[in-house]
């Protein structure tokens, strides 16, 4: 389930998605542009300041991207890259108890070998450790920065005409 707020909740955010709605593109392109300049570092920081392990820096931090839309903001983490199919149980942890059986051979003698597979994973936790709570306390700080943004690229189109 993806973090979100709703524009319904905020005058000052739907006000700001009709002001870019009714915006040319030149100014779009310069919001989203402003945005993402700003966005950007903030997001990466924050998942930096919270991750704990150099698994977590290479998983979820070396991964961190941020969309701008002209509806919406979209802070990513985890997405690209080989290891994509880790960043839900590096993030939620894992069972780790969960072993593995295999048959093992040293010269021509067989035997059952039993690993643990999931160690290096952290307990489950349901609200995440890195991504989760890093966008909890991001967004607000991000819808106010959306909307000053939004108001300050008006002011100064308006400021060259």
């Amino acid at each position: 389930m993806p973090l979100q707020i709703s524009a319904r909740d905020s005058r000052e955010v739907q006000a700001a998605l009709l002001a870019i709605a009714g915006a040319g593109r030149e100014i779009q392109a310069q919001l989203r542009r402003h945005t993402k300049r700003v966005a950007e570092p903030e997001w990466t920081r924050g998942l930096e300041k919270r991750a704990s392990s150099k698994l977590d820096r290479k998983v979820l931090v070396k991964t961190a991207r941020v969309q701008v839309r002209d509806t919406n903001v979209v802070l990513r983490s985890g997405a690209v890259g080989k290891l994509k199919d880790l960043t839900r149980p590096v993030e939620f942890g894992g069972d780790r108890n969960q072993t593995k059986t295999y048959r093992g051979r040293r010269g021509s003698a067989r035997f059952p070998v039993t690993r643990h597979t999931a160690r290096q994973l952290g307990w489950r936790r349901k609200g995440g450790r890195v991504v989760w709570p890093t966008a909890e306390d991001l967004i607000p700080r991000m819808v106010a920065l959306w909307v000053q943004t939004t108001i300050r690229t008006f002011h100064e189109a308006l400021e060259r005409r």
